[in-house]
């Protein structure tokens, strides 16, 4: 009978050791370190939306010089080879020549200088759109940064609860071998390492996934990616404004777009009411004729120069009618979309602002549980030495206490993600991330 109890011994100690092996986590070879503010600037060079954000501003701005160059002339070199009969007329728009240069402009037209203002404003936009992706790239990747690093605490924890769990199962089985414990107790011991089992697994994976989207964020392999947690800057205090919705009006860029892009309607729709107004064009060219049949004439010109101004006076035009009218409604539109937005700013500060205290009373509860489960330790070994306690009782109270601790790693994460949140809003997140004055 001792030999069975002994054998038994010695086969769940094997299993004990042998579970524990895929706890002891060892750092990837060929680590890389990359502390905080160095994967924000790398997000912020390989991040595909600020690639996009900057495409998009070329754009408006390339488009706004478009227009803008209406007003300068341009200048084209030409050729028509070809023979006349007589003098020389035009065939398809150009006199038969050697060699001709037509140059063009616009010299008057209210139309086109409110399209240039609308332009403008559209690159105005671009340029503020830019810069807000840029602050979403800077939330993204240090949410990613600073979560990645709270789960592999929260993962250390959880394996440190596993084994005073293993411990905990091995000691009720003893107990039940021995006589002296119930096969509840053990049923409730394998229960509690199986919870711990799956928490580990959850934040494995978890851990696999943000390192993986980190790393795809800042161009390098996630292989060896291994963040610093001295790195991360301290959370920042709450403001003390009490109307934090004026704040964050006065800061989001996503206002200020929308401001912009109302006031580029605005012109456009103008632009389409003032293309009943008269213009004025300057065009000229300059053509080397080719040899032709001169039958008598006096004179044989080689080439010839003309230049003249064309206005152009609007009478009635019913379907340019329509489309302004079409573009003082797409202007309306603008304007209610600038304001809804300014409605889901204002109402977001302020549930960001409540979310803040209820999550920093959420921490104060977490922080106070984790103290008393550090102080109920003390509580349990002498309750063990008094005989009111076994030592499986003072491995639940250990695994209580790494318990604890994950749950205050993760309401310390969500408190952040509030308040950085909040910060993006404010317009305060780019100096606390990158620490610009």
């Amino acid at each position: 009978m001792k030999k069975s109890i002994f054998a038994r011994t010695r086969t769940s100690l094997l299993a004990l050791i042998l579970a524990a092996l895929p706890t002891l986590s060892a750092p990837p070879l060929h680590a890389q370190e990359v502390d905080f503010r160095t994967a924000i600037q790398l997000a912020l060079k390989h991040s595909g939306n600020m690639l996009a954000a900057s495409a998009d501003r070329s754009r408006a701005a390339s488009r706004y010089h478009a227009e803008r160059d209406a007003y300068y002339p341009s200048i084209v070199f030409g050729a028509s080879p070809g023979y006349s009969f007589g003098v020389p007329i035009t065939v398809a728009g150009q006199v038969p020549s050697l060699y001709n240069i037509t140059h063009s402009q616009t010299v008057f037209n209210f139309a086109l200088t409110d399209v240039i203002r609308a332009a403008h404003s559209d690159s105005i936009a671009a340029d503020i759109d830019y810069s807000d992706k840029a602050e979403q790239s800077i939330l993204d990747t240090s949410l990613i940064y600073i979560e990645l690093d709270n789960t592999q605490q929260r993962l250390k924890a959880a394996q440190d609860q596993r084994q005073s769990v293993e411990h905990a199962l091995y000691i009720a089985q003893q107990r039940q071998q021995e006589g002296v414990g119930s096969v509840l107790d053990g049923k409730r011991a394998e229960l509690d390492l199986a919870r711990v089992d799956l928490r580990i697994t959850e934040l494995e994976t978890s851990a696999d996934v943000l390192r993986e989207r980190l790393a795809r964020l800042i161009g390098r392999p996630a292989s060896t990616l291994v963040t610093v947690t001295a790195s991360i800057p301290a959370a920042p205090g709450m403001r003390t404004e009490e109307d934090l919705s004026s704040v964050a009006l006065a800061n989001s860029a996503g206002v200020r777009v929308a401001d912009e892009r109302v006031r580029a309607a605005r012109f456009r729709a103008k632009a389409e009411h003032r293309v009943n107004y008269p213009s004025i064009d300057f065009a000229g060219q300059f053509a080397q004729f080719t040899p032709y049949i001169n039958y008598g004439l006096t004179q044989t010109p080689t080439h010839n120069y003309s230049f003249a101004f064309n206005i152009r006076v609007p009478i009635i035009n019913l379907s340019q009618n329509a489309r302004a009218a079409a573009a003082d409604a797409e202007a309306l539109r603008a304007e209610a979309d600038a304001q809804n937005l300014r409605d889901q700013v204002a109402a977001e500060a302020v549930r960001a602002q409540h979310a803040i205290h209820q999550l920093e009373a959420a921490t104060k509860v977490s922080r106070l549980e984790y103290e008393v489960a550090q102080a109920n330790i003390d509580a349990v070994q002498l309750q063990v030495q008094n005989g009111h306690a076994n030592s499986r009782d003072q491995e639940m109270a250990r695994a209580d206490i790494a318990n604890r601790q994950v749950i205050l790693l993760q309401t310390q994460f969500d408190y952040l993600r509030a308040r950085l949140q909040l910060m993006r809003q404010t317009g305060e997140l780019h100096g606390w991330a990158l620490g610009a004055n």
